[in-house]
């Protein structure tokens, strides 16, 4: 894993933007494009998943993307039809939540450092 860091900003209701961010990512372990152990350094990193849980993103959804670090073994015990349908399943429940949010359009920013303020109109989020 490449050790540099960047900072993204997003705005207070973070909801659509991790919702985004997660069927992007289940798309491509879906589709082959990813292999299905990216999840566990993704979706499924504690680091991400602990903040999501505690006010994210809904309840049921949170709960559903938690599954993404037992993809891979799922596959590798099951086989990968097995885990297709567990992606299926979890694409099927961020979809459905986005249907939700379809008037909450998600606003990001890179900064240079965490917390940065933005000090100029174009800079906002």
């Amino acid at each position: 894993m490449d050790d540099e860091t960047h900072f993204l900003e997003i705005a207070a209701d973070r909801e659509a933007f991790v919702l985004c961010l997660a069927l992007g990512t289940l798309e491509a372990m879906r589709s082959g494009a990813w292999p299905l152990g990216v999840a566990i350094w993704t979706l499924g990193r504690p680091a991400f998943m602990q903040p999501l849980k505690r006010g994210g993103v809904a309840a049921e959804v949170a709960a559903t993307l938690e599954d993404a670090d037992e993809l891979e073994s799922l596959a590798n015990l099951c086989g990968r039809p097995a885990a297709d349908a567990r992606l299926d399943r979890m694409i099927a429940a961020v979809r459905t939540r986005l249907a939700v949010l379809h008037d909450h359009a998600w606003h990001a920013r890179w900064s240079e450092r965490p917390h940065e303020r933005p000090d100029t109109p174009e800079n906002s989020i």
